[in-house]
């Protein structure tokens, strides 16, 4: 059977993309024909070894990001095609086609009140338009919304999708405020150079270029230098682009509204995408009871395959271990890392934490380098150690040879509200236990499912209630060990092995070979 597993954002190389990756190598291990569809090269022995896999089987297929209407007609290409992109909304076209999910976040999760009302408000009317621009495709930061204009900034290099049809003329304006020094941008269509422009540091400039004809989508591609803006805002910026437009295209107050307002078109009540694919498989059962509140559809779970192999205990520490990107608490999934280093020096200073040290691993990009700081501030002074983006030997490493393990993402949310900024399963936990640390974690969201409260470790819903059963556990090691032990074997539930006999079961019920 000809496979295609597509995921947007395969070269980010996390969690999702090693569940994916993983689905694709079993698949062709199992004698199919499989393409893992992507949008950036970045080598499949490279994705294979960051992610642990053999991909030896697989084909990496990349081809060129002209949004989602090209990946549905590719998807009509393959006897089954698994769309594995978070906040996807292809509506596929493969003979057979699974939707995989990591959460069902709405589309204007991010948008401030009074735009999400006008969303709902008016999109259903917007998207009724005939295109104009039909899409931005990769190298674009989300809109800023100033008071007379908004304006989309490139990282250096970004696409626009643009329809098909006769010579047509394409206007924008284009400007680079805040910036020190203005910047040459080279424009391309179709990998051709079509201009050269000035993008002003004091002004935007009106800009008009005419496309040659064409009988496909084609693409039309803003390169420069960058430059970042400050402490306060670490994006690698390029030039901006406003007032974007087809020229020549009949004007239409509903097409406007969409080119002007982008977020206008992002409508969480639009799922008919929902209606191409025949199951929706979940990441874990807390997502699946938000696929079925939200989409309205029931799921399949399908665990995450962690690498419990990989992960052995080894001699331990008085530590304890959290992992997790550096967030910002307001910026999208944050693990409360500075939340958890003040319950600690709490622990510390109320006494009885004799010898015992906090290990702080996780990635850091560089828009969330000030909350980075504001946490290795308030661990001066105590015996806590901070990691940012340590190498994964480092990790494991730390793993092997830490007692504890915290988990506190979600710490002071309303689930009801804002659920995608919860732990959706827990792939860092799974992986702790199979090390043999005990997980004293949240009692929220995908956690939940993972550590068997009073058995494995132990779940909490206050820092009150933390600190308790951290001490219950670091004063006493026997009940470290027995909970250490039982930990690893938990851990086994969610291996790569029962990833496999999970999938062989969902693909019998679905008659796949």
């Amino acid at each position: 059977m000809k496979v295609a597993i597509y995921n947007r954002f395969l070269q980010s190389m996390g969690g999702g993309e090693r569940h994916s990756s993983m689905l694709a190598q079993l698949l062709a291990d199992q004698g199919h024909e499989v393409d893992l569809v992507g949008h950036v090269d970045v080598g499949k022995e490279i994705l294979a070894d960051h992610l642990g896999l053999n991909l030896g089987k697989v084909s990496l297929r990349i081809v060129p990001d002209r949004g989602e209407p090209q990946v549905a007609r590719l998807s009509a290409e393959y006897e089954l095609f698994i769309n594995a992109s978070y906040m996807s909304r292809v509506r596929a076209q493969g003979a057979r086609n699974l939707y995989l999910c990591y959460f069902p976040t709405p589309f204007d999760h991010d948008l401030a009140p009074w735009r999400r009302r006008l969303v709902r408000l008016l999109s259903r009317h917007v998207r009724q338009a005939k295109p104009g621009v039909v899409g931005w495709n990769l190298g674009w930061y989300p809109p800023d919304q100033g008071r007379r204009r908004t304006v989309v900034w490139t990282s250096g290099r970004a696409g626009l999708q643009l329809p098909p049809g006769e010579s047509k003329h394409v206007a924008f304006e284009l400007g680079r405020p805040g910036a020190p020094a203005p910047a040459e941008v080279t424009v391309s269509h179709e990998g051709r150079e079509l201009a050269r422009l000035q993008a002003s540091a004091d002004q935007f400039r009106r800009h008009e270029l005419v496309l040659p004809s064409s009988r496909q989508e084609r693409e039309l591609v803003f390169e420069s230098d960058t430059f970042v803006p400050g402490p306060s805002d670490q994006r690698t910026l390029g030039v901006a682009v406003s007032r974007l437009r087809m020229a020549d295209a009949r004007w239409e107050l509903r097409r406007w509204a969409g080119e002007r307002f982008p977020w206008l078109l992002r409508d969480p009540r639009d799922l008919e995408f929902l209606e191409s694919y025949e199951r929706v498989l979940a990441n874990s059962q807390f997502t699946r009871t938000w696929i079925r509140r939200l989409w309205g559809v029931d799921s399949d779970v399908l665990f995450p395959p962690i690498r419990t192999k990989d992960l052995q205990p080894g001699t331990k520490a008085r530590r304890i271990l959290t992992v997790g990107r550096f967030i910002a608490p307001g910026h999208g999934h944050s693990k409360k890392q500075l939340e958890q280093v003040r319950a600690f020096g709490q622990m510390v200073r109320d006494g009885g934490l004799d010898g015992w040290e906090l290990h702080v691993v996780g990635g850091c990009e560089p828009a969330h380098r000030p909350y980075l700081a504001e946490v290795e501030r308030a661990a001066q002074g105590l015996p806590v150690s901070i990691h940012a983006n340590a190498p994964r030997t480092l990790v494991e490493e730390l793993f092997a040879t830490s007692s504890v393990f915290w988990v506190a993402t979600g710490l002071g949310e309303d689930e009801e509200a804002a659920p995608w900024v919860f732990e959706h399963f827990g792939i860092t936990t799974v992986e702790a236990m199979a090390a043999g640390c005990v997980p004293v974690v949240i009692d929220k969201a995908g956690q939940r499912e993972i550590v068997r409260h009073g058995t494995d470790g132990y779940r909490w819903t206050t820092l009150a209630e933390l600190e308790a059963l951290t001490r219950m556990v670091a004063d006493d090691e026997r009940l470290r060990a027995r909970l250490a032990a039982s930990a690893v074997e938990r851990a086994g539930d969610f291996s790569e092995e029962a990833f496999a006999t999970r999938w062989r079961e969902i693909a019998a019920d679905l008659g796949i070979r």
